[in-house]
C-alpha cells in the first residue's frame, strides 16, 4: 500500500529548496533499468493500444517505465475496462474507479500528482495560533 499524504519531493529539489534533511532522504530500493518496455503479451484490444499512447507519452517526459510493465499493464487492462463500462452505460464500481486512480498516480497521469504542494507560507507550527507575542515594551520583569 502506498504512504498517506502527497507524494514526496526528489531530493535534488529539497537541496535546492534548502528543506534536505539526509536522516529523512528516502534512496532508490531499484536502481533504473535501461531500455524500453516490452509489453506484455497478454495485453490485446483496447488496453494494448492504451500501452503504446501511454509508453509514447512517458518517453516524451523522459519517465522510464522498464521494469514496472506489470503495473503499466495492468492499469491499461483497467482503463480499458472503465471504458468499456461507459460506453455501456455501466456505472463502474468505486473500488474499481479508486485502483484507477491510483495507479493512475503512480504513474503521474494526473494533475495533483504531477505538481507538488504549495508550501503554505505564515501558517507556523502545529502551535502557531494559540502563542501570544509578548507585548511591546514589556521586558517580561514585574516592577
Amino acid at each position: 500500500m502506498a504512504r498517506p499524504g502527497p507524494k514526496g519531493k526528489n531530493p535534488g529539489l529539497k537541496v535546492v529548496a534548502g528543506t534536505d534533511q539526509p536522516c529523512r532522504r528516502r534512496e532508490p530500493v531499484v536502481a533504473p533499468i535501461d531500455g524500453a518496455a516490452v509489453k506484455p503479451t497478454w495485453l490485446r484490444g483496447r488496453a494494448a493500444k492504451l500501452w503504446t499512447e501511454k509508453v509514447a507519452t512517458y518517453q516524451a517526459r523522459g519517465q522510464s517505465v522498464a521494469g514496472c510493465e506489470s503495473a503499466l499493464a495492468q492499469y491499461c487492462a483497467l482503463e480499458a475496462a472503465l471504458i468499456e463500462q461507459y460506453r455501456k452505460r455501466i456505472t463502474p464500481p468505486v473500488a474499481q474507479v479508486n485502483a484507477f486512480r491510483i495507479l493512475a498516480a503512480e504513474f503521474y497521469d494526473t494533475p495533483a500528482s504531477q505538481v507538488s504542494p504549495a508550501k503554505q507560507p505564515g501558517k507556523g507550527g502545529r502551535f502557531a495560533a494559540n502563542m501570544q507575542k509578548p507585548p511591546a515594551g514589556d521586558g517580561g520583569a514585574d516592577a
